[in-house]
């Protein structure tokens, strides 16, 4: 019996001795598990940096739930020059007639205030309110058959753009082996002042001899399409820290439209305008240096189909040049002011001839 109790007692201590170390070592590693948990959430939870917020805002979609106000001002520039030669080659070589030369420089300034707001964390809303001021320039030389005449003339207009309204909705989340596709829908409305009824002037000058400068202008300039368009599209963004890569195509249909008056002399004639649509796709990349400030590049091609106008009575006709190819290559830069205001900046340079020459933009968006 004695050997028994004591045989009880020893496993008695034993399990004690047992429960004692495994408390000990639940004490020890629990504030541990504990804290890589918690981390885990915080890393799950993790909104992304400023500089990666500035970048969806601009090139995709933020889907935040609060209201961003993004003001902005962005300016392009862009000249063109005509060669008309009337006369003939003596020796192949020596050209013997009249020579023209007519040059157009045109300045465009956009104010527009764009508001967007997240919905969902799949939806987002988009308003912009444009103010156009253009400022056109234009020149020729060789005017009433003199090759050292010179005449020029400016014209300026200022006028509300054309208002748009838009959506983006998240198709598909970005994974590890999949980028984040969101697709967007947009309506603009004819609210600028449209080109169809615009009259020109043609400058005249009593030089002895009543001769006629060949320079015709317009008396004011558009500063929207006039006609409504609807545009959809879809945009894809994969982020490969600390690279952003985003790409997008879309296509914008251009509704046909009547107008009172669509032509440019003094003689009104009625007609319908189907302007032409837009195909446009881009790409590009964006570096998030640090938590607030990050670079980017990309390339933009639009291809505007050609314009087609029907005269009262008349057949249907395509206006030679007005198809064009638009190309350029931008460079950006973004910096977080704090949690709520950005700056961010942008130089386009085109690299055909429908394009602009280079364009700046300049914006400022902030949340409420």
């Amino acid at each position: 019996m004695p050997e028994h109790k004591s045989t009880n007692q020893m496993q008695s201590a034993g399990y004690q001795l047992s429960l004692s170390l495994l408390l000990l070592a639940a004490a020890s590693i629990s504030p541990v598990a504990m804290a890589q948990d918690a981390n885990e959430e915080v890393v799950r939870d993790a909104q992304p940096s400023q500089s990666v917020r500035d970048v969806l805002r601009e090139e995709h979609a933020l889907f935040s739930d609060r209201l961003t106000i993004e003001p902005g001002i962005s300016y392009s520039y862009s000249d063109r020059s005509d060669l008309a030669l009337s006369g003939f080659l003596a020796l192949d070589a020596i050209f013997l007639g009249n020579i023209n030369v007519d040059t157009i420089e045109s300045h465009t300034t956009t104010f527009d205030l764009n508001t967007r707001y997240g919905v969902t964390d799949r939806l987002e809303i988009e308003l912009m309110l444009p103010y156009v001021y253009r400022s056109s320039h234009y020149e020729t030389i060789g005017a009433g058959g003199s090759t050292g005449g010179l005449v020029e003339e400016t014209v300026s207009q200022g006028d509300l753009g054309d208002i748009s309204a838009g959506l983006y909705y998240r198709l598909l989340p970005e994974t590890e082996s999949r980028p984040d596709v969101v697709w967007n829908f947009s309506v603009r409305a004819p609210t600028g002042k449209h080109p169809y009824d615009i009259r020109t002037n043609t400058r005249i000058v009593d030089a002895g001899e009543g001769e006629t400068e060949n320079l015709s202008v317009p008396t004011t300039l558009p500063t929207g399409n006039g006609v409504w368009g609807v545009g959809t599209g879809l945009s894809f963004l994969k982020t490969i820290d600390p690279a952003i890569i985003f790409a997008n195509i879309g296509y914008t249909h251009n509704i046909k439209r009547s107008f009172d008056d669509i032509n440019s002399n003094d003689q009104v004639v009625p007609g319908e305008v189907n302007l032409g649509d837009n195909i446009r796709l881009g790409f590009g990349t964006a570096f998030a240096l640090n938590e607030r400030f990050s670079l980017s590049m990309s390339f933009t091609h639009q291809h505007a189909l050609a314009t087609k106008v029907t005269a009262s009575g008349g057949r249907e006709q395509t206006i030679i040049g007005s198809s064009a190819n638009a190309a350029s290559v931008n460079f950006g830069a973004t910096y977080g002011l704090s949690d709520s205001t950005s700056i961010v900046t942008s130089i386009g340079i085109g690299m055909t001839d429908d394009a602009p020459d280079f364009t700046l933009d300049f914006r400022m968006p902030f949340q409420i």
